[in-house]
């Protein structure tokens, strides 16, 4: 069973969905896709290409992946390349020591933490407990 879309307007008109979209099935769309309600591509009134046989073809259809660069190569007459000369890469420092900084911090309330900030940027937070005092513990004569 198929349930009707039927909308009520501001002024409490009735507008069945359904039967608007059937009944203007064939009528060109508003709009600069040249398509009709259905999905059709319409030229000068009459159908091209069924909605059916554009997605048939959009969904059978190759994927494509471009593949190279965006950039244009380069000529030896731009100056840029010398096929003679071999590029060889600079190699990448290694950092000598892995530098890690430390802050302690106190907040308002009087608590206090350390913060560690790695190489990589992370920062780690760790709370500062404050010594607790023992209480002396009183210790019972004995009975005698």
């Amino acid at each position: 069973m198929v349930r009707k879309k039927i909308y009520k307007t501001n002024k409490g008109a009735s507008i069945d969905m359904e039967a608007m979209r059937t009944t203007n099935e064939k009528t060109i769309a508003a709009g600069n896709m040249s398509v009709n309600a259905k999905g059709d591509i319409v030229q000068g009134g009459k159908v091209i290409k069924t909605a059916k046989e554009r997605s048939k073809e959009r969904y059978e259809a190759p994927k494509r992946v471009a593949h190279g660069s965006l950039k244009k190569p380069l000529t030896q007459e731009e100056g840029k390349v010398n096929p003679e000369v071999e590029i060889v890469p600079e190699p990448t420092p290694i950092p000598e020591a892995e530098i890690t900084t430390e802050t302690i911090r106190t907040r308002d309330d009087g608590s206090r933490f350390s913060e560690t900030m790695n190489p990589e940027g992370d920062i780690e937070v760790k709370e500062i407990r404050k010594p607790t005092k023992k209480k002396a513990s009183k210790k019972k004569k004995p009975s005698v």
